[in-house]
């Protein structure tokens, strides 16, 4: 009986700690993760599309028959080089803000708002393409002005 006793007394001692572990929330992913996750939701849709405009240009000016062959050595580059400015950019993102902020940044992202946002910035307008480059000639128009 007193065998009994102790065991109950070790039940019940035993038993909140169980409960708590099983409803503790789950380890959070360290901030360098949920910052890469922004990083791949909201800029690397955006990156490549760009490369991949940049290499399409590129390309096009070589002659048919190297075309294949220089398509797959560019898009082999850019696939280096885009992976570690993303990276670059997600480890600044990291220090730059805090964890709370990361998950919220994620959590916008993953929204259908920043999906939308994602796809909008991405795809401009002919209007908004041109005004953007007009504004870019102006002034590469004044820097060469001033370093002569």
């Amino acid at each position: 009986m007193r065998y009994a006793c102790q065991l109950l007394v070790v039940a019940a001692l035993l038993i909140p700690a169980a409960a708590s572990a099983q409803n503790a929330p789950a380890a959070l992913p360290p901030p360098g993760a949920v910052a890469r996750a922004v990083v791949d939701l909201s800029l690397s849709p955006g990156f490549e599309s760009r490369f991949n405009r940049m290499i399409g240009e590129a390309v096009a000016k070589l002659p048919a028959d190297r075309q294949v062959a220089a398509r797959a050595d560019l898009q082999k580059a850019a696939a280096s080089a885009r992976e570690e400015i993303l990276a670059a950019i997600a480890a600044h993102y990291a220090t730059a803000f805090t964890p709370a902020e990361l998950n919220d940044l994620l959590a916008f992202f993953k929204s259908p708002l920043g999906t939308k946002l994602v796809e909008v910035q991405e795809i401009k307008s002919p209007e908004v393409n041109a005004a953007i480059q007009q504004q870019i000639v102006k002034l590469v128009v004044q820097m060469s002005a001033l370093t002569r």
